[in-house]
C-alpha cells in the first residue's frame, strides 16, 4: 500500500544528497515510482532517477528560490536536513538555521503546493524528546512570523539557553521541530494535508562520529547497535504515504526501544 502510493507522485525530499537518512528515503520513493526532486548542496550518491537543485537549506533566499522551480504541485515534503553542530566553529545560528529555522521557512514555501491527501514529514531526533519541559520558551520561539525573526530570537539567546552549542543548540532544534510540526499539524490538516516528524535514535551515517561513543553507546539499548538510514527511511516513508492517512501530529519515535525502557525505568 506505501509503495502504490507514490506511483506518479511528485515528490521533494531537503536533505537527500549523500549517503544518510535523506539519500535512502530518496531512494525508496523514487523506487517507489514517484518523481523526486532533492533539495542538497551535496548530489546524491546514487543521482539516476532523481532531479537535483544545489540549495543551502539553511538561507531562506535560497530557499526561496528553490521553491520557485518546484511548480505548481508537490505531493510530499521530506525534511530531513540537519547538523549536529559538534564541528569546530558551528554557532548557534548555524544550527538552528538547518535545523529547524530553514525547515519551517521550507514547509512554508511548499504547503500552498500540496493538494489534499498529500503530506510533510520532518526527521527530528530522540535528543528533541523532553520538548514538553521547554514548553514555554519553544513557543516564543514558534510565535516569531519568519525566518530573520527566528534567528534574531536565536541569537538572543546565545549566551544563555543556548550557550552551548553541541549538544544543547542541536536537541533544542529538534525540540522546536518537533512541537513546531504538533502544532502546525492542527492547521495544515484543515486544508487536507498531514504533518508528521519522526525521531530516530542511533543511527549509522556521516554524521555518528559528531556524537560521543559513549553516548551512542546509551542511546543503541537495549537493542544493542546503532540503525541504518535504511531503517530509519522506511517509517518517514510510511508516514507520508497513504497508509498513514489517518496520522497527523504524531512523532514517530524510532529508536529500537530506548525511550521506551527509560519510561519505564529499564534503562
Amino acid at each position: 500500500m506505501t509503495d502504490s502510493w507514490y506511483a506518479g507522485r511528485r515528490v521533494v525530499v531537503a536533505g537527500g544528497g549523500g549517503s544518510g537518512m535523506g539519500a535512502a528515503v530518496a531512494q525508496l520513493v523514487r523506487g517507489a515510482g514517484a518523481e523526486v526532486t532533492v533539495l542538497d548542496l551535496r548530489e546524491p550518491d546514487d543521482p539516476d532517477g532523481l532531479a537535483f537543485e544545489r540549495v543551502d537549506l539553511g538561507d531562506p533566499d535560497a530557499i526561496d528560490a528553490a521553491a520557485d522551480t518546484l511548480g505548481d504541485r508537490v505531493d510530499a515534503l521530506f525534511n530531513c536536513q540537519g547538523i549536529a553542530g559538534s564541528r569546530p566553529g558551528t554557532t548557534q545560528g548555524d544550527v538552528m538555521r538547518v535545523n529547524f529555522l530553514g525547515v519551517r521557512h521550507l514547509t512554508e514555501r511548499v504547503v500552498p503546493l500540496i493538494p489534499a491527501g498529500g503530506a510533510v514529514a520532518s526527521i527530528a531526533s530522540v535528543g528533541g524528546l523532553g520538548w514538553e519541559r521547554r514548553r514555554e520558551t519553544i513557543d516564543e520561539l514558534l510565535a516569531t512570523p519568519d525566518f530573520a525573526a527566528g534567528l534574531a530570537w536565536v541569537e538572543a539567546h546565545a549566551e544563555d539557553l543556548l550557550a552551548q552549542v553541541f549538544p544543547r543548540t542541536y536537541s533544542f532544534s529538534k525540540q522546536a521541530l518537533i512541537a513546531w510540526t504538533m502544532r502546525r499539524a492542527v492547521s495544515a490538516i484543515e486544508h487536507g494535508v498531514r504533518m508528521n516528524c519522526s525521531s530516530p535514535g542511533s543511527t549509522r551515517t556521516a554524521m555518528s562520529p559528531d556524537f560521543p561513543a559513549d553516548g551512542v553507546d546509551y542511546i543503541s539499548r537495549p537493542i544493542g547497535r546503532e540503525s541504518t538510514p535504511q531503517e530509519q527511511a522506511g517509517p518517514v516513508v510510511f508516514l507520508n504515504s497513504g497508509a498513514a492517512s489517518y496520522i497527523n501530529g504524531a512523532n514517530l519515535v524510532v529508536d529500537g526501544g530506548n525511550a521506551a525502557a527509560r519510561t519505564v525505568g529499564l534503562l
